[in-house]
């Protein structure tokens, strides 16, 4: 019998926390029948879907392998059957060898804004080559993460790169599981923090005014690492947090409708004591950010978008930011992020600091409805979905 509508399949993750968007997403096409959705996975990989089980998994090393990579298929109704993954890796520049062979759509959530290039660049001096998730070692291949050696290079990415798609970011936590019930009131508690009314205009909410300490004596490095990014390159490149703590030091001086906070100061990898006072729990932390016009960033993390580019659209506050160097699967629109200048892993003795006061100054009054609009009709789960299932039919 002809299927009527594409069957989606789940069949694999790990990280369930960076997919319960796209999850979601899927659930809600499942039930305005445009699909149908399955989440067909071991056992074991369900169990541990959920937060605390997936770290005695770990632990007890239940789970075998490791991956950025969610997997799935997708057989349409002309019974071509198609495979995807979505790779949830923060660092632009790398991908999975293995996975580009495989599937026919790879979805990339860190995704370069320029694919042709023959590396990444991190700032003028330093340019990172496409990477694979694999690590030469062969004990660490199996565990994408964590392990120690330097990774090698993409070797298949230039013809392979034709199957790369962009992707999004969605928040930092929906849910401790992957059911529909709990992900759409995850989902929900954020609706409810939606305000158009703005009452303040810039904040900023940063970890800490240093990146990690520095590694010594590397040789072979791995470059999804920040401290051995750091140390490698020493003297070439300067940590994003540097400029975070710069940032954070206009918006502070303002006045009271700008909210500034650095929640240490100092490595972010030291045990420093956290300045309890300014932090803002994760529950509320998107009823704090509807209060703005604007939310401050600074790519960090290889230059990745942060989870606060959505956490802010969702309750309609923009987002003034850096140059970006990724980008999402469709163009941000100028109500929902202004961009000012370089920063990233830029020497911050360099930067105009003056022009990034002024721009702070200077930016127009947002326009919430706007934001808000251009998020259901953009960014919204089930949005997202309609692109995946849309994208992968697409894929030769």
């Amino acid at each position: 019998m002809k299927t009527k509508k594409p069957k989606v399949v789940i069949t694999y993750a790990t990280r369930w926390s960076y997919f319960e968007w796209f999850i979601l997403g899927l659930y809600e096409l499942e039930k305005n029948k445009k699909i149908d959705f399955k989440i067909k996975i071991p056992f074991i990989s369900y169990i541990c879907s959920n937060k605390m089980t997936r770290r005695i998994g770990k632990f007890f090393k239940i789970i075998k392998t490791d991956s950025y990579n969610l997997y799935g298929y997708i057989v349409y109704p002309n019974k071509i059957k198609k495979k995807f993954c979505i790779d949830s890796a923060d660092s632009p520049y790398l991908f999975n060898s293995k996975d580009l062979e495989e599937v026919d759509c790879y979805f990339k959530m860190q995704c370069p804004i320029d694919l042709d290039k023959d590396s990444f660049a991190l700032n003028s001096k330093v340019s990172i080559p496409w990477l694979d998730h694999f690590h030469k070692n062969e004990d660490g291949k199996y565990f994408v993460a964590n392990a120690k050696g330097e990774r090698r290079e993409c070797f298949n990415f230039k013809e392979n790169k034709f199957k790369i798609r962009p992707l999004m970011v969605g928040p930092r936590c929906l849910s401790d599981k992957i059911s529909y019930r709990q992900l759409k009131k995850g989902y929900n508690n954020y609706l409810k923090d939606r305000k158009e009314n703005k009452i303040k205009k810039v904040m900023c909410y940063f970890g800490n005014t240093k990146g990690p300490i520095p590694a010594t004596n590397v040789i072979n490095p791995d470059f999804d690492s920040e401290a051995n990014l750091m140390g490698f390159f020493s003297g070439k490149i300067f940590h994003p947090n540097e400029k975070r703590a710069k940032v954070a030091e206009i918006i502070a001086s303002l006045g009271d409708d700008y909210d500034s906070r650095v929640i240490r100061d100092g490595n972010a990898d030291s045990n420093q004591e956290r300045n309890r006072n300014l932090i803002i729990p994760l529950k509320v932390f998107c009823s704090h950010i509807s209060k703005f016009e604007y939310n401050f960033n600074v790519s960090g993390f290889r230059l990745s978008i942060p989870n606060r580019f959505i956490e802010s659209f969702i309750v309609g506050t923009g987002i003034i930011t850096d140059k970006l160097s990724v980008r999402w699967y469709l163009p941000f629109s100028k109500n929902e992020v202004i961009e000012t200048v370089k920063m990233g892993y830029e020497d911050g003795e360099e930067i105009d600091w003056n022009q990034v006061k002024k721009d702070i100054k200077n930016v127009k009054t947002s326009n919430s409805k706007d934001i808000i609009a251009s998020f259901e009709e953009k960014w919204a789960p089930k949005k997202i979905a309609e692109y995946i299932v849309k994208e992968v039919e697409k894929c030769k």
